[in-house]
C-alpha cells in the first residue's frame, strides 16, 4: 500500500486523497468532519494530503515530521499556484 500511495501522491494529490478516503480511515482520523478535507482537496491538495499522511504517520500533526510535511505541502501548493499565474500572464502577453 505504501508504494502505491506514494505513486498516487506524486501523480495526483487529489486522486490520492480520494483513494485514502475510500480505502482507509486516515482522513477521518486526521480531520473532524468532511468540510475541511473537501476544501483542502479543492484549494490546497498537496497540503491536505501531506497533513493526512503526516498526522497518521506521527500520531499527531504537531510532531516534527508532521510539521515538516505540512510545510512541504504548503510550499508545493504555493509554487504551483504561482506558476499557473505566471504562465497565464505569459500566454496573455504573447497574443
Amino acid at each position: 500500500m505504501g508504494c502505491l500511495l506514494l505513486l498516487l501522491v506524486i501523480l495526483s494529490p487529489r486522486l490520492a486523497m480520494v483513494t485514502l478516503f475510500l480505502v482507509t480511515d486516515w482522513v477521518d482520523r486526521a480531520f473532524n468532519g468532511l468540510l475541511l478535507p473537501i476544501l483542502g482537496v479543492v484549494f490546497l491538495p498537496w497540503t491536505t494530503v501531506l497533513w493526512t499522511i503526516g498526522y497518521v504517520a506521527s500520531g499527531d500533526a504537531a510532531a516534527p515530521w508532521g510539521i515538516v510535511a505540512i510545510f512541504i505541502g504548503l510550499f508545493l501548493d504555493v509554487a504551483l499556484h504561482a506558476r499557473s499565474v505566471t504562465m497565464g500572464k505569459k500566454s496573455y502577453q504573447g497574443r
